[in-house]
Parts: C-alpha cells; structure tokens; sequence
C-alpha cells in the first residue's frame, strides 16, 4: 500500500513549467521499460458515441471545431524529463488529486490553440469532474497506483476519463469497450480473454494492465508520449504515415484525425485544471488515496451464487463489481480471480475457496456441441441419462446443431432448491391443461433450470392444473444487463441485418426503435437509434 509519512518524489526538469500546486510542488520521474509484440489496430474506436450527460466531453470531438487547420502551430520540442536526485515530501493530508499532481511531468503545450479549447470546455463545464466522483472514487486510486508501478507519467491515469469518463461499460459503435475503450482484436493482442462468459475489458484489473503494456511499447516505438497516445488513439499506421510524410514533425505539426488531433490536448487540458482546479474554477470530488477494492485469486471456474455465498457476499455485489461477468459462472478460461470490496480479507478468501471441492463449486457445466456428437455420447461422457439429458435442455427431438450449447447437471446436483439461495420473485402463474415447465420458461424468459430451482421441481416431476409457480426475476446466478443507448451512423455497405448482428440485437428491433419501413434501403449517414447490453457476451 501506498505510504505517505516519507514519500520520495523528484524535482522538475530545468525549465519545465511546474504541473501541480504549490503544496506539492515536485514531479515523478520517468523510467520506461517492457517491450511486447507489435500490434497492427489503435486500441480504440474513432469515433465513441455519447452516453450520458456525464460522458459528453469524452465523446465532444465529433462537435469541436473543425480540424483546427488554422490554428497557430508552435514547434513541440516534445522532450522527455529524466530521472533526477529525488527529495523527501512530507503530504500532511494526503489524497489522490495530491499524488497526481507531485507526479505529472508532460509539457501541457498551453500555447496550442487545441489544448486551450478543451481547458475552455472544461472551465464552461466545472462541475464535470464533480460528476464522475463516484467512477473516480471506485477506480482512480488502483490506475494510479499501477500507473507509478510501471514508472509511467502519472498523466497516464486520467486517460480512462478521456476515453469512456471512467465507464466501465462504454462502448462506441466502432465496437471499443471498457474504461480503456479496447476494441477486441486489440484487447486480444495485449492478452485480454473476450468471450461468452468473461469480456476483460470491462475488467479494471486486466485491462489497466493491457493498456498499460500497449502504451509503454507505443512509447518505446514511437519515443515520445504524446505520439504513443496518438497511436493509442488512431493506431499506429496512421501515426507511422504521418511520420513518413513529415520526418521529424512533433504531435502538434502531424497531420491525423481529427479526433486524434483533439484526443491528446484533451489529456493535457485535463491535467492542467486538475493541477490548478481553483485557479480555472473547476470543482474536483474528493478523492480518498485508499482503494475501495481487492482481488481475490480463484482455484478455477466458480458458479457465482456458490462465489457470493462463500464470500458473504450477495450476487449483486459480485456483479457490480465485476463488470467483465457475462454469465452466471465465471470463465473456465479464465482469469481465475475475482474483484471485491476491500473489506474483504482476500488471503483467508483465496485459501476457503480453495478448500471447496471442485465438484461442489459448479452445479451446472455447458458442453458445446461439436461435429459427431449425439446426446447418447455427451449422456455417456458426463454420466448422465439421455433423458435427463433432453430434459433440462428442453429437448424433445435428437436433433443438435454444431456450436449449439448444453446445460449438463452436476452429478450431485438436486434439482430442489439448496438451502440458503435467494431469489426475486417477479410474479406466479397458475398451470393450466397442456403447460410444460418449458414452455412457461420460455414464455417468461427465464431460464429453464432457474424456474425449477426456485419451485423445487425436478425436470420429470408432472405439473398439476392449478398448481401455482412462482417466477424467478433476477436470481442469484444471473448477470444483469447493461443497456446504453447508442447513435450509430450508417455507413456504405451496411444493412438492417448486418446492423442487428453486429450489435447483437434483432432487425424488428431497430426498425421498432427508429420507426423504419423494412422495404427501403438504409443511406450511408443516416442516423439510427439503438439500445443495446453492453454487458452480454464476447
């Protein structure tokens, strides 16, 4: 943890102006290290779309001044502060804002018209930063934290507000997720799990880490900061492009996208009132130095109600604070831990869950159809019934599709209510003559085994007219949804269709939300509304 009684912390470079308050008036140095493989696509998207009132800086560029083509551009000499003798600072009340400011060190370029437009957004918008007090409460000590591990400038840290205000559920329509705004193929080159059960970029711990290794070889290959964010930004083709046709240019005299071209004053001008917030007239929450948070290392996959009970926790908790959860177990890929309040004694947790016995942390597996299967070999494989088998899956033919996914029961699973679980009951119903549980599953959209559970039915157990169920809402082992609304601009080539697959919703749906005529064809720039589960699958 981070100590504060004798904190060492080093002196500006000679001529550098001062980025912080006179308090703490002392910057960090730099020391870069850690290489990695060279991967082709920015890690973000262009163009993110706007969430919430909250979010609407992030996402202002597409309504910035054009291109500032004819803003004045002052050669950036764009060096780098480097390790200097450090002095001893004592921080009598110490918080996060203080931290960050004895830590930056990057030239802001206050002659730069750019950076000047987004310090006046944010002195028009004070009480901007005020309003993402609780994303930064929650989030901001651990980034910084692991930014100061890594030797990078603590700038770094105020990156995820730039990219997603902090949200770990944004998403832009160019597919970009998380804090740090990964799309998937970048999240994956930087080791990142993203499938159906777990999206790690959601996951504040993997992804700082991702981002964190993508921006220290950005750096190492384009030996500055501002192009390694630019890069972050656009990718680095078109940084390496820009480079090519202007050898030796700094950031400001490259020519890139324009979203690019305001993407990194933004980071300057948020460094700037956040090391001056009086002086600009910005009001900034407080920010306690302690994280809210811990991890706790998980001997393999976990089934979450069977997590929370073990952690006394409740389901919600284990949800809300693991966004990068999809399912209601987590990933048998893993990562293999799990995020919780700091509360939480994590070393004593790891080694109880531990303790449980493999069987017993699952009641449930999936087994994903493959070529050749039949449920007579998956019945054989796992033990089970073929009639068991089709029951829980709802099955009444032996018809199975490659890819399709199916629910197999623990071989010590009773299918009654265990002890001890909770549920929401939504509402009851009343079974009348020819109702199956599989149909009034369907019909309530609530998994088949959940609606067992609760009723403490077994699959073969007969359904009497006028028995009453009770319906499950959101149980124990259920992820939440997330729903954003999304604008999304149409662009050559699309289609309702390929829309709807891309954002994993149906062609009735968008044509519901945008009162569309199925029989005309989209045009590229046409505007469509969409309300979309950010926290789905992979």
């Amino acid at each position: 943890m981070i100590k504060f009684a004798s904190m060492k912390l080093n002196k500006p470079g000679p001529g550098r102006q001062a980025a912080f308050t006179p308090v703490v008036g002392l910057a960090g140095a730099l020391l870069l290290g850690g290489c990695m493989s060279n991967p082709a696509t920015p890690a973000t998207s262009l163009s993110a779309l706007t969430y919430s009132h909250d979010d609407a800086w992030v996402y202002q560029s597409e309504q910035a001044s054009v291109g500032f083509e004819g803003a004045p551009l002052v050669p950036s000499s764009l060096r780098e502060t480097r390790a200097e003798p450090t002095i001893e600072l004592i921080l009598e009340k110490p918080d996060q804002w203080a931290l960050l400011r004895a830590n930056m060190h990057l030239d802001r370029h206050l002659d730069q018209a750019r950076v000047q437009q987004e310090i006046r957004w944010l002195k028009n918008n004070p009480e901007y930063l005020y309003r993402l007090g609780p994303r930064l409460q929650r989030y901001l000590p651990f980034i910084y934290r692991k930014t100061r591990e890594r030797n990078l400038p603590a700038e770094i840290a105020l990156l995820p507000i730039v990219e997603s205000a902090m949200n770990v559920y944004a998403f832009s329509h160019g597919g970009a997720a998380g804090p740090w705004q990964f799309l998937r193929a970048t999240g994956r080159q930087q080791g990142l799990q993203i499938n159906d059960w777990y999206d790690g970029r959601r996951d504040i711990v993997t992804s700082t880490d991702a981002a964190h290794d993508y921006l220290t070889y950005l750096h190492k290959r384009f030996g500055d900061w501002y192009k390694a964010l630019a890069a972050y930004n656009a990718g680095q083709g078109n940084v390496s492009k820009s480079q090519r046709r202007s050898p030796g240019a700094g950031f400001f005299e490259m020519r890139l996208p324009r979203e690019t071209q305001m993407y990194v004053p933004r980071l300057l001008a948020l460094a700037e009132v956040v090391s001056k917030p009086d002086e600009y007239g910005i009001k900034l929450p407080e920010l306690p130095v302690e994280e809210p948070f811990d991890t706790v290392s998980l001997p393999g996959q976990f089934q979450i109600d069977k997590l929370a009970d073990a952690l006394g926790l409740d389901t919600d908790t284990i949800y809300d604070w693991n966004p990068a959860l999809n399912r209601w177990a987590t990933s048998p890929r893993g990562p293999h831990h799990i995020i919780v309040p700091a509360h939480i004694e994590t070393t004593a947790a790891a080694l109880a869950l531990n303790d449980i016995p493999k069987r017993q942390r699952m009641d449930w597996i999936e087994h994903k159809v493959a070529r050749g299967d039949s449920f007579s070999a998956i019945a054989a494989r796992y033990g089970l019934d073929v009639s068991i088998l089709k029951s829980v899956n709802n099955k009444r033919s032996n018809l199975l599709q490659v890819g399709e996914r199916l629910v197999i029961p623990n071989q010590s699973t009773d299918l009654k209510a265990p002890a001890g679980h909770r549920f929401r009951i939504s509402s009851t119903y009343k079974v009348r003559a020819g109702d199956s549980l599989w149909e009034i599953a369907k019909n309530y959209g609530t998994p088949l085994r959940r609606l067992m559970t609760v009723n403490q039915i077994g699959p073969k157990d007969p359904l009497q007219i006028g028995q009453v169920l009770k319906i499950p809402g959101a149980a124990m082992s259920s992820a939440p949804e997330v729903t954003k609304k999304l604008r999304y601009k149409v662009r050559r080539g699309d289609s309702l269709s390929r829309i709807a697959s891309k954002f994993d919703v149906t062609v009735k749906d968008i044509t519901r939300w945008n009162d569309l005529d199925r029989g005309k064809y989209l045009q590229p720039g046409q505007g469509l509304l969409l309300f979309i589960n950010v926290a789905g699958g992979g």
